[in-house]
């Protein structure tokens, strides 16, 4: 195992039980050189190994809640088809400037006068990607902390999305106070609490102007993680703006794997109303991204004007009744809730989301909660078999859907085709299928998913090299052989589709030289090794292999109490508190190598 340049595994205090954990290469004289060498450095460098432990955040505690509500409140979520863009991009403009002035106060307010945090900022040619943020230091070996202050959409105004408040809710076994409001953990609150540690231990370095003098620290702020990972567009534009180590503050700790991401549109084309009966007039799903599970699903049944009323009366007397009845292809499947309501003559059917709405946790949401589209899609395809409704694009995709995935999520309908896991992403955690949008179209109607996908759907195996896989995914193959099933089975129907694979696996060896200098932090903060995860999410770390996933969770739950991605979504508090003292730690080991 090697070291980044620069670089080192523990405190040099701690150093000959740091050490011999590492590099099985080390002569056991270096051990004991090394050792000596560094107590005796300790005394001459202006005590920084032996005052500047991480400090507890209960003292500006109620600063950070603060600062992280007064992000809460600015609203930088995008709609689907960015028509709020400008809105969301001034917005930002205000998270940049309340940043700016917390900067400026904090100095001021502790007379601080070396290290002081420079701006900066990159924006594409075209001014859609966009990233700003702050460097202090003067050292080539660069520590960058990596955030993004846009969200997700409120899914529903119903929880007060842009209120932010405290709640106390069951984590890990205990009650726990929690952060609520959209953002508190995806990303605006991560981001609050790596300025906050940037700033706290700054001030502890004021009366050390040369400190920094071999290091820099980087706080880099995504403006379009949601939409359009800008971090990544602008390290391709600017190689050399790359860290020694960065840590994507925007998952769990900590993060050895990465699913690839497929996102695939299927298409049935629009067919004439019945001429009598009933039909499904329209079917939608909540606007949302495509890696978000839909708040809910919504259908309108309809039938000829002044003739059809009492078929219509007989399905809103009997729907709910027939709803609770329907036996799903799984008989231990929670489907979700539905509400029936009138509109004149015609009958409104809406499942409503429960659990967890994140677009690579469709498992989490199918073990303890409720896809709402899928629910509904799968009923409305069961009153279509018995003849309830009549034939339209709506029940063609209901059907499609039914048929395809039914309510399973790992593919379990067509596993020749589907279903695929390996000795990174288990048996349990392997390719998963989360349908997130139902839109109706012009030209008929369409259905997206989010697909996470392990090692047997992409086009190379692995061969233990670290990093993204080449190559493309084997979905177009796939999905050509999938359709092509259904139009046998169907008596001829067309479903089209469109995919494109948005990355790669990711996969690194969780004791490669940035992972443990990871886990050596973590370990002395919390006094074990980080457990090292495999998971669906695509975070800003995949295809860089000096960036890491890691923080600000300890936990793989991206459902209650968490709700990323989802309504309710909520922070605990204690995770931001220890996450920042793991990622204080990271910072004096680097000052110390000095």
């Amino acid at each position: 195992m090697t070291i980044p340049p620069g670089w080192h595994i523990g405190n040099p205090l701690h150093g000959i039980r740091c050490r011999s954990r590492v590099a099985t290469s080390w002569r056991a004289t270096a051990y004991v050189v090394g050792t000596i060498v560094a107590l005796l450095l300790v005394s001459a460098v202006t005590g920084t190994a032996q005052t500047m432990e991480p400090v507890a955040m209960a003292a500006d505690m109620s600063l950070l809640i603060e600062h992280i509500n007064e992000l809460v409140r600015i609203e930088t979520w995008r709609d689907e088809d960015r028509k709020n863009e400008e809105t969301v991009r001034a917005n930002l403009k205000k998270i940049q400037g309340k940043m700016q002035g917390w900067i400026d106060q904090f100095r001021q307010e502790n007379k601080l006068k070396n290290h002081k945090p420079e701006f900066f900022e990159w924006m594409s040619d075209d001014k859609q990607y966009w990233v700003f943020g702050y460097r202090v230091g003067k050292g080539t070996r660069k520590l960058a902390f990596l955030t993004h202050l846009d969200t997700v959409g409120p899914g529903s105004p119903v929880w007060r999305p842009f209120e932010p408040r405290q709640e106390q809710r069951m984590y890990r076994g205990a009650v726990t106070t929690f952060l609520v409001g959209r953002g508190v953990i995806d990303d605006k609150g991560p981001a609050v609490v790596t300025l906050n540690v940037l700033l706290q231990f700054l001030k502890q370095l004021d009366d050390q102007p040369q400190a920094l003098d071999g290091v820099t620290f980087e706080l880099l702020f995504d403006t379009s993680e949601e939409t359009d990972l800008s971090t990544s567009k602008y390290y391709d534009k600017h190689p050399d703006a790359k860290p020694t180590l960065g840590i994507v503050f925007d998952a769990e700790w900590c993060i050895r794997a990465e699913k690839g991401i497929e996102r695939p549109s299927f298409y049935v084309a629009k067919t004439l109303d019945a001429e009598q009966g009933v039909w499904i007039n329209d079917f939608l799903t909540s606007q949302g991204p495509t890696n978000q599970i839909p708040t809910s699903a919504t259908a309108r049944i309809t039938g000829v004007t002044g003739v059809a009323h009492v078929l219509l009366d007989h399905i809103a007397a009997n729907v709910t009744r027939w709803y609770r009845a329907y036996e799903f292809d799984d008989p231990s499947y929670q489907s979700a809730t539905l509400l029936v309501k009138r509109d004149g003559d015609d009958v409104i059917l809406t499942a409503n989301v429960a659990g967890a709405q994140h677009g690579s946790a469709p498992d989490e949401n199918r073990a303890k909660g409720a896809n709402p589209l899928v629910s509904l899609a799968n009923f409305l395809a069961h009153l279509a078999d018995k003849g309830v409704l009549k034939d339209n694009h709506f029940t063609r995709m209901s059907r499609f859907i039914q048929w395809g995935w039914g309510t399973m999520v790992f593919g379990e309908k067509h596993p020749d085709l589907l279903y695929r896991y390996d000795t990174i992403f288990k048996e349990g955690n392997g390719t998963t299928y989360a349908l997130t949008q139902l839109v109706p179209e012009d030209k008929g109607v369409r259905l997206s998913i989010d697909i996470r996908y392990a090692i047997g759907h992409h086009a190379q195996g692995w061969n233990g090299k670290e990093g993204m896989i080449p190559g493309d995914s084997l979905f177009q193959a796939v999905f050509q052989q999938l359709v092509e099933r259904y139009r046998a089975s169907s008596g001829g129907i067309e479903v089209t589709f469109k995919s494109s694979t948005a990355a790669a696996p990711d996969i690194r060896n969780p004791r490669n030289e940035f992972l443990t200098v990871v886990n050596n932090a973590y370990r002395e903060v919390i006094g074990e090794s980080c457990p090292m995860h495999a998971i669906g999410g695509g975070t800003d770390a995949k295809g860089h292999p000096e960036l890491v996933a890691a923080g600000a969770l300890f936990t793989e739950s991206l459902g209650p109490p968490i709700n990323f991605h989802g309504l309710n979504e909520g922070a605990p508090l204690i995770d931001l508190e220890n996450s920042a003292k793991i990622l204080r730690r990271m910072m004096l080991n680097a000052v110390e190598m000095q």
